[in-house]
C-alpha cells in the first residue's frame, strides 16, 4: 500500500470513528409538550423530554434543562407525553385474528407488534409461553423497537401433587422465564382447583428460585388464602362477592399489586349481541371485517347468551368494577392488565377499552395511567420502566390531547416510541 493510501485510509478511519462517536453521542429533544411522567405527579407545562442513546436523558419545564449544542429539536407544542402503557396481564403467541393454535416466533413478534402500534410498549405475558418467546425476552432481546417489550411466565403451573406442580415450576425455570403464575379457580365448578398444599409448594420453590408469582384467581376466599401463601399479585378481580375490611388490611400487609382485568369479564359476554366497538375506526385499523366475521353469527350469539358462564361473569362485572374503586381508594396498588391475547380479547385495543373501563368504575385519569406506568413496573419488579426518569428507557407516547381530561384521549396517538425509536405506523 502506498503512503498516500496509507494516510488516505487513516483519515477515512478517523472519520468514521468521529461520525459513530456523534452518531452515539447525539441528543433528541421533545419541547413544548405538555408532560405526564408516570409518578402521579402533577404534569410538566412547557416540558422537555431529552432522549439519548434510547434512554431519558433529562426531563423538566423548558426553563430547567439545558439542551447541548447540536440537540435534534422536535416541537411538539400543544401536545400531550405519557410513558409508554405497560399491559401487566396479557398473552403472545398463540392467536392470530380470533383463532388459537398459531404459536410461532413470528406470531409472537406480529403480536407485540399490534400491541406497540396501539402504545402498549411493554406486555407480561402471564402464562402459555414456550421456548420460541425465551430468546424474546426483553432482558434478551435489547434492540428491538418496533414491538413491545416482552416477559414471560412460562406455562401456567399446574399438578396435581406438590411434586408435580414443583416440576412444571422447575422446567419453566430451565427454560428461562420472568415470572410463575398458578390458577387457583374452578371455573365456577367446571374443573378442579388447585389445592392449597400444591400452590403453596409452587408459591415457595418460585421464591426460593428468586421469581414473583402471579396468581389466577376468583373469589374472595381464595384471594385471602392466596395472599398469606405469599403470593406477589393478585392477576384477577374478586367477582363473586365485595371485599371486605380483613382483605384490605391483608393486601396492604403484603404490600402486593391488584391486577382487575375487567375487559377479561367483558369478553365473556359482548358478543351475545354485535359488539359496537366492530365499527370503530380505532378497532378496525387493526381488525378487519373479515376477523370479526364469525362473532356477528346470529347462532354463535345466541349461544352465549343462553352461556350460564357469560352470564354469571355479566351479573358479576359491577362487584368487580366496585371492588376496583373500594381498593384503590383505600391506597391499594392497582396494576394496569386485561388477559388480552387469547381469542376474542383483542390485543392493543382491549387495553384501551379497559382504561375507559376503569374510568367507569371510578377511577380518576391520573390513577388509571399511574396504574399502567409506575405501578405496573413497581410492583412487577420491571427494571428501567414506567416512568420517565432519567436513565429509564425512553418508552413514550405522544398524543394529540390531554388524557387528564378524557382517558379516552390516550386513544389519539400521534406517534409511539421505544427506546426512543417511532415505532412505524401500519
Amino acid at each position: 500500500m502506498s503512503r498516500f493510501s496509507l494516510l488516505f485510509s487513516l483519515v477515512m478511519l478517523l472519520f468514521a470513528c468521529k461520525s459513530r462517536e456523534t452518531a452515539t453521542n447525539s441528543y433528541t429533544a421533545y419541547t413544548g409538550a405538555t408532560i405526564i411522567d408516570g409518578s402521579g405527579a402533577n404534569p410538566i407545562q412547557n416540558g422537555v423530554l431529552l432522549v439519548k442513546n434510547g434512554r431519558v436523558a433529562a426531563i423538566g419545564p423548558k426553563a430547567t434543562v439545558t439542551i447541548p449544542e447540536n440537540t435534534t429539536i422536535k416541537d411538539v407544542a400543544g401536545k400531550t407525553i405519557i410513558p409508554g402503557i405497560i399491559n401487566g396481564h396479557g398473552h403472545v403467541g398463540e392467536v392470530k385474528g380470533i383463532e388459537s393454535g398459531h404459536y410461532s416466533t413470528q406470531n409472537i413478534i406480529d403480536n407485540l407488534a399490534i400491541y406497540a402500534r396501539y402504545g402498549m410498549t411493554t406486555v407480561v405475558s402471564l402464562g402459555g409461553d414456550q421456548k420460541e418467546a425465551e430468546p424474546l425476552r426483553a432482558i434478551n432481546d435489547t434492540t428491538a423497537t418496533q414491538r413491545a417489550r416482552l416477559f414471560i411466565a412460562g406455562a401456567v403451573i399446574n399438578g396435581n401433587t406438590p411434586a408435580e406442580a414443583i416440576a412444571v415450576t422447575n422446567q419453566n425455570h430451565q427454560m428461562g422465564v420472568d415470572f410463575m403464575k398458578i390458577r387457583v379457580d374452578d371455573q365456577l365448578g367446571t374443573a378442579p382447583k388447585m389445592s392449597e398444599e400444591v400452590y403453596q409448594a409452587v408459591i415457595n420453590r418460585s421464591h426460593q428460585l428468586g421469581y414473583k408469582i402471579a396468581t389466577h384467581m376468583y373469589s374472595l376466599a381464595d384471594a385471602k388464602k392466596l395472599l398469606e401463601a405469599g403470593s406477589d399479585l393478585l392477576a384477577h378481580s374478586v367477582r363473586d362477592q365485595r371485599v371486605d375490611t380483613a382483605f384490605i388490611q391483608l393486601i396492604k400487609k403484603r404490600k402486593v399489586g391488584y391486577c382487575p382485568t375487567l375487559t377479561r369479564e367483558l369478553s365473556t359476554f359482548v358478543y351475545e349481541d354485535t359488539a359496537a366497538f366492530f365499527t370503530d375506526p380505532f378497532f378496525t385499523r387493526e381488525y378487519d371485517s373479515s376477523i370479526i366475521q364469525p362473532l356477528k353469527d346470529p347462532k354463535r350469539q345466541l349461544q352465549m347468551r343462553n352461556s350460564r358462564s357469560a352470564q354469571t361473569y355479566k351479573q358479576q362485572l359491577p362487584t368487580a368494577m366496585s371492588n376496583l374503586k373500594t381498593l384503590c381508594e383505600q391506597g391499594i396498588p392497582i396494576v394496569f392488565g386485561t388477559d388480552s391475547g387469547v381469542p376474542t380479547r383483542f390485543m392493543g385495543y382491549f387495553e384501551h377499552l379497559e382504561m375507559e373501563m376503569m374510568a367507569e368504575a371510578g377511577l380518576t385519569p391520573m390513577q388509571i395511567i399511574t396504574s399502567a406506568t409506575k405501578n405496573a413496573a413497581e410492583y412487577l419488579g420491571l427494571k428501567d420502566l414506567g416512568t420517565l426518569s432519567p436513565g429509564h428507557w425512553a418508552d413514550f407516547l405522544i398524543l394529540e390531547a390531554n388524557p387528564l381530561t378524557d382517558i379516552r384521549n390516550v386513544r389519539k396517538i400521534n406517534r409511539v416510541f421505544i427506546s426512543g425509536k417511532e415505532v412505524t405506523k401500519r
